[in-house]
């Protein structure tokens, strides 16, 4: 409702700003962790241990470092002068010369004192400098395992740099030792005990723009529905609050979550699409907790009609003494219905089979008569009392569903008697049958019936449940959604 766009040209370009700082954001966020990257130019790829050289087109430390409060840290600054000046001295003197050998003992000095203080510990680079012990293990000894005091003494001795060509020895350390020691810095802190951090002086210009836009807009939304106060549009474009937010005085880590209005944005500014995105996320959601909830649902309702069975009220439901609601006796209407059913149309199917049952009866009543017994003995005559009883079975069903048939169509006047007596016969089964079932044995074998029958649903429910999944309920519904829109756009069309 309250998310329409405003116009779209402006749509954009606020999308436009809002991504750019978004873009600024991420790039403070990451400005530390990538700061190598910024100043050599260069990325390490663990994997295979190579490295790719990037072309950057203009510095960007320089100009960055100032705003994360990093300056150069004087120890190392002072080993690579000194280095530098070693160049310069060898070049112009020599080896023995005795200004080379002071400046050889300054490095040996300088060496010692960066092993045992460790000065890339504040800008978190102590791995850095295992490298770089490392790296002069290899060189002088060619392993690991040995003293990377007694690498640095020896490298910046006069017999080793004679020994292995001092130009090859000072171009190796310029190329893969001096980068590392330049990638370390010093930061200074703040009154609050933190590193010192300036992005908020390019951030707060951002802030007060979307806040007085967020302002703006909300108080135009307001005056556009009647039902919505200003207080009710701010909730709603809750979202907006986080470009203004102050992360980098509460919570710096957390300025990312300002990709969720970006991207609402820009998609409103339909620079972007989100539709499928959305989709799938409202979708994931509903399906996360729609299992839990109709389970929760059902088994609640289930569990209260189990409770309620046994605390004995099935048969406090049941219609007492004749007060209904309504003047109306439901149990004794439904038997009647079950009644008529059975009758007019459950027994016509069960011709034969009632056929057999008479019959049966019927030769079980002649059986009690005598002379029926002795036509039964007799060889020549056992056929005729089995005669006599199928034509008496089948006359009787006949007669029976005849009557049933004329009853139930109300052929003629003549057979009032017989619809009578099947009426009262389903009026006195219903009275019966209400009265028997209030009985307290017979209501105590239906509570544990019902019971166990609840049981049995809950479980199913369950079973079923997790076996085919919320989600294909959510895709036939995504479905008949998406047949509701064609049918609209065909009808508009």
């Amino acid at each position: 409702m309250f998310d329409r766009p405003l116009n779209r040209t402006y749509e954009r370009i606020m999308g436009a700003i809002a991504s750019l700082n978004f873009l600024l954001v991420l790039f403070d966020l990451t400005y530390i962790p990538l700061r190598d990257f910024w100043l050599l130019g260069k990325v390490r790829i663990p994997l295979i241990q190579r490295i790719v050289y990037l072309p950057q087109p203009l510095p960007i430390t320089p100009l960055y470092d100032p705003v994360k409060g990093i300056e150069p840290h004087r120890t190392t600054q002072a080993y690579i002068a000194t280095v530098a000046k070693l160049r310069q001295t060898i070049a112009e003197q020599s080896v023995d010369a005795p200004a080379t050998q002071e400046l050889l003992a300054q490095l040996r000095q300088q060496s010692t004192t960066m092993v045992s203080t460790n000065p890339f510990a504040l800008a978190n680079k102590t791995g850095t400098l295992e490298r770089i012990k490392n790296l002069m293990r290899l060189k002088v000894f060619g392993r690991r395992d040995t003293s990377s005091k007694q690498s640095f003494e020896r490298f910046w001795s006069a017999e080793y740099i004679n020994a292995k060509d001092w130009r090859a020895n000072l171009t190796w350390f310029e190329q893969q030792i001096i980068p590392l020691m330049a990638t370390n810095y010093w930061r200074g802190y703040g009154e609050d005990g933190g590193f010192i951090d300036h992005f908020d002086a390019i951030d707060i210009p951002f802030n007060l723009l979307f806040f007085v836009e967020f302002l703006g807009r909300t108080f135009w939304l307001s005056r556009q529905y009647r039902g919505a106060r200003w207080r009710d549009a701010m909730f709603w474009r809750w979202y907006d609050v986080l470009l203004f937010f102050p992360f980098w005085w509460l919570a710096p880590t957390w300025a990312w979550l300002r990709i969720i209005p970006v991207a609402i944005r820009l998609d409103q500014a339909d620079i972007i699409c989100l539709d499928s995105l959305e989709r799938q996320a409202s979708q994931g959601l509903v399906a996360a907790i729609a299992t839990d909830i109709s389970e929760v649902v059902v088994l609640q309702v289930l569990n209260q009609l189990q409770k309620a069975v046994r605390r004995g009220q099935f048969s406090r439901w049941l219609p007492q003494g004749g007060q209904h609601l309504n003047n109306i006796d439901e149990l004794g209407e439904l038997a009647a219905v079950v009644v008529q059913v059975v009758i007019y149309r459950v027994l016509p199917q069960l011709r034969p089979e009632v056929e057999r049952l008479v019959a049966y009866s019927v030769d079980q009543v002649l059986r009690q008569v005598p002379p029926y017994r002795r036509l039964l003995e007799m060889p020549s005559l056992e056929a005729l009392p089995i005669h006599w009883r199928q034509f008496l079975a089948q006359q009787m069903s006949d007669r029976l569903f005849l009557l049933l048939e004329q009853v139930s169509k109300n052929q003629s006047n003549s057979h009032r008697e017989g619809a009578l007596l099947v009426s009262q016969f389903a009026q006195k089964f219903g009275q019966i049958l209400s009265t028997e079932l209030q009985e307290e044995e017979v209501g105590k074998v239906i509570q544990d019936l019902l019971v166990m029958w609840l049981e049995e649903v809950k479980i199913n429910f369950v079973r079923q449940t997790h076996i085919e999944g919320i989600e294909t309920v959510l895709d036939e519904t995504r479905a008949l959604q998406e047949r509701l829109e064609q049918g609209h756009l065909k009808q508009k069309r």
